[in-house]
């Protein structure tokens, strides 16, 4: 199972999930006043949904079917996790934090697959 699942994909698709839902509950409970930076947050978590779910498509296709079900699932678990962090830095944080995390995890995620 951990040639399947190493933690050099697990790691950080767990933080990438976990920056993806914060900006996906910022736009749903966006209270601020500009509407360009709500667009934003919203094109940017959409884009980071598209490449979440091309990258599960992937990695089920080249290593092995039930390897993105459990990642999926690893995500999940990770946002028990991730109220913790919440708690310490806030949602507002991990949402903004998420401008340059999710697009850091993502390329590492895609340059860990296993050959």
């Amino acid at each position: 199972m951990s040639d399947a699942l190493p933690w050099s994909v697990v790691i950080p698709y767990c933080l990438y999930s976990m920056f993806i839902f914060y900006q996906q509950l910022h736009v749903k409970n966006f209270r601020g006043g500009s509407q360009s930076f709500r667009s934003i947050l919203g094109f940017t978590g959409f884009i980071g949904m598209i490449v979440g779910l091309v990258f599960l498509v992937y990695y089920g296709i080249t290593i092995v079917w039930w390897a993105p079900i459990a990642l999926f699932v690893l995500g999940l678990a990770f946002q028990l996790i991730s109220n913790i962090i919440e708690d310490v830095i806030g949602a507002f944080a991990l949402s903004i934090l998420g401008f340059i995390g999710w697009p850091i995890c993502a390329f590492l995620m895609f340059t860990a697959i296993p050959d």
